[in-house]
């Protein structure tokens, strides 16, 4: 039988490889962008018949990605692939994947339950789709998309990255640089889109995939999980939609910017994660980043050319940046002061509640 890792803790272990490559270039001078997951993306796709007793969700009444202020009670609302709303049962949601021209993809080896993989284009190009179906209700909470096409170098999976990415802004709105420059983020009331590009292992060659997920779905599929240790907690849902966005990869961008002290590097790593560069003068150099709700502010000391001191300063989650500073290999006694060979940062709040992390 053919062995499945859950989609959120593929994502979770393809996330920390990432944040390992970072460490070394740390003390190395390597383009993150470029060193890719070593683990191939596979979905919880078997399911055994359904077992719970009680599932009151009518699957006529789901919408796709209606507009969240339209109702007072989203609850029937969801995050949507290609126009079909997740969290619908697997069989619903299998037929109407049919009927825009995919086709079932059969199992290479023998399994003892049903998977839910397809073949068809997706924005253009051939791709393999994986539905990650709940454990007991057979509910889709979300959707993986790989592309079968392979790229034979950087520029060409950069480029069709930012295709994908296009495609995926127009549909969800707009996201976030996520895992040091690797990867781009949508996080939505309805729920959660991470694009990525992947190096092979073997040969160098890219590809390129992206996850989708319903906030919703995801909750009711982690409650029926029997392991979740390796599973991202699920946002909480009020009125049918997900808490705000309250987290970025301002850990990646600290790195990053620690290992590009030249003002002229520093502003290209600001520009390649989205942030508006305000205009410097013989002091520093800021810059800014706003989504909805949540704000990030970059402020850059600087003598000359050279960057002397980072200041990040973020409506973040602290825990989440101390968990994502332990990832890359900072260690702390504290949880104030953290450090990774010769590169300290501080972890702080101001008056304000924001998070502030300063590298000297």
């Amino acid at each position: 039988m053919a062995f499945y890792l859950p989609l959120h803790t593929v994502k979770i272990m393809k996330k920390t490889i990432t944040l390992l490559f970072a460490l070394t270039l740390i003390s190395q001078n390597v383009d993150a962008q470029f060193l890719k997951r070593l683990f191939k993306k596979k979905a919880n796709t078997e399911r055994k018949a359904p077992t719970a007793t009680n599932d009151p969700i009518d699957d006529a009444l789901q919408t796709a990605m209606a507009d969240i202020n339209i109702s007072a009670d989203n609850s029937n609302n969801r995050n949507a692939f290609l126009g079909i709303p997740l969290g619908i049962k697997a069989s619903r949601f299998e037929k109407q994947l049919l009927e825009q021209g995919f086709e079932e993809s059969q199992a290479e080896e023998p399994q003892t339950a049903r998977s839910y993989v397809f073949r068809g284009d997706v924005y253009g190009q051939p791709a393999v789709v994986t539905l990650a179906v709940s454990e007991m209700t057979g509910r889709v909470y979300a959707v993986d998309v790989e592309e079968t096409s392979i790229y034979a170098t950087a520029a060409d999976v950069v480029q069709r990255t930012k295709m994908v990415r296009k495609h995926l802004v127009n549909t969800y709105g707009r996201g976030f640089v996520a895992n040091g420059g690797e990867g781009y983020t949508i996080v939505t009331r309805l729920g959660t889109v991470d694009l990525h590009f992947e190096r092979a292992s073997i040969g160098g060659s890219y590809s390129v995939g992206f996850t989708i997920d319903d906030a919703k779905a995801y909750r009711m599929a982690y409650n029926e999980m029997s392991e979740r240790e390796y599973e991202e907690m699920p946002r909480e849902i009020v009125d049918g939609l997900a808490a705000s966005l309250q987290h970025t990869d301002v850990v990646g961008l600290l790195v990053k910017l620690a290992q590009n002290r030249t003002l002229p590097k520093a502003q290209t790593v600001l520009r390649s994660y989205d942030y508006t560069l305000g205009k410097p003068n013989v002091r520093q150099q800021t810059a800014s980043l706003k989504l909805d709700e949540y704000s990030a502010d970059v402020t850059m000391l600087r003598r000359k050319q050279a960057i002397t001191s980072i200041s990040i300063v973020a409506t973040d989650d602290a825990q989440l940046i101390a968990k994502d500073l332990k990832t890359y290999g900072f260690t702390t006694d504290d949880e104030i002061v953290f450090q990774q060979e010769k590169l300290v940062v501080t972890l702080t709040t101001d008056d304000d509640y924001r998070v502030v992390m300063k590298v000297k």
